[in-house]
Order: C-alpha cells, then sequence, then structure tokens
C-alpha cells in the first residue's frame, strides 16, 4: 500500500511521495513497458488526419475572413482615429503657438507702452530741473540788477552830498565876504 513520506523538513516544505510496495511496482511496470513501445511505434507509422467536409472547411474559411475583415477594419479605424489626433495635436499646437503669438505681442506692446511712459515721465523732469535752473538764473540776474542799483544810488546820493557840501560852502564864503 502506499504510504505518504514528508522530506525537506530543512527547507519545511512538504512534499507528498508516495511510497510503493514491490509487488505494486511490479504491477505498474508492466503497463509503462506497454505504453512505451505504443510510444515508439507511433512517430514510425503517422496516421493521415481526416479530411474535413466541406461544409465545415468553408465555414472556418468564412469566420477566417470575418475575422481578417474585422482586423481590417479595426486597422482603418485605430489609423483614423491616429489621424484625427494626430490632426488635433496640430490644431492644438497651432493654436498654442497663436496664442503665444499673442501674447509675445501684448508683451511686446506693453513694454513699448511702459518705455514711452518713462521717456514722457523723463521729459517731464528734465523739463521741471530745466525750469528752476531758468528760475535760478533769473533770481540771480535780478538780486545783481538790484545791488547794481543800491550801489549807483548810494553813488549818486554821495555824489548829491558832496555837491551839495560844496554849495553850501560857496554860499558860506559869499557871505563871509559880505560883510
Amino acid at each position: 500500500m502506499a504510504k505518504e513520506v514528508l522530506t525537506n523538513e530543512v527547507d519545511q516544505e512538504v512534499e507528498v511521495a508516495p511510497v510503493i510496495s514491490t509487488d505494486e511496482n511490479e504491477q505498474i511496470d508492466a503497463p509503462v513497458s506497454e505504453t512505451e513501445s505504443a510510444v515508439t511505434d507511433a512517430p514510425e507509422s503517422k496516421p493521415k488526419p481526416k479530411r474535413a467536409p466541406r461544409k465545415t472547411v468553408e465555414k472556418e474559411t468564412v469566420v477566417v475572413e470575418e475575422q481578417e475583415k474585422t482586423e481590417e477594419v479595426e486597422e482603418i479605424v485605430s489609423s483614423e482615429i491616429e489621424e484625427e489626433t494626430v490632426e488635433e495635436d496640430k490644431e492644438e499646437s497651432k493654436k498654442k503657438s497663436k496664442k503665444m503669438k499673442e501674447k509675445e505681442k501684448k508683451q511686446l506692446a506693453e513694454k513699448k507702452e511702459k518705455l514711452k511712459k518713462k521717456k514722457a515721465v523723463a521729459k517731464r523732469k528734465e523739463k521741471a530741473k530745466d525750469k528752476k535752473k531758468e528760475k535760478a538764473k533769473k533770481a540771480k540776474l535780478k538780486a545783481k540788477a538790484k545791488k547794481k542799483d543800491k550801489a549807483k544810488k548810494a553813488k549818486d546820493k554821495a555824489k548829491a552830498k558832496k555837491i551839495a557840501k560844496k554849495k553850501a560852502k560857496r554860499a558860506k564864503a559869499k557871505k563871509n565876504k559880505k560883510k
């Protein structure tokens, strides 16, 4: 009879191997030898495959043709889908490039406007500086003119005083002469 033995205890894997007695071993050997002889004879005499009836062959060819047609249709559909996706990608890339160009144009326009504004501000500041300089120049000239006028008046006053003194001296001298 068959007994089960545990092996590979080190690996802790359980394998079941039947233990066969000698009587059973002899019984098993006899059929094995018959099967071995049958196996060796088989390759020498190859039996011809039976011919399938025409109807089944036609059905199989129809099925094969239908499968080929469906495969072709699937290939066509897949290629069309790929073409559509490629076209969509191209359209999207064109749209994106257009958007990018528009953005760049807007940015350039904004930069130009900013530059114009900066230039205008710089011009205004420069004009304001020029006006201040001119005012300062005018003020200096006015101050100089005032000083000159003051000096002239003082000179004239001093001359007038001198002349008045001389006149007074003459008049006094005349009076003293008459006496």
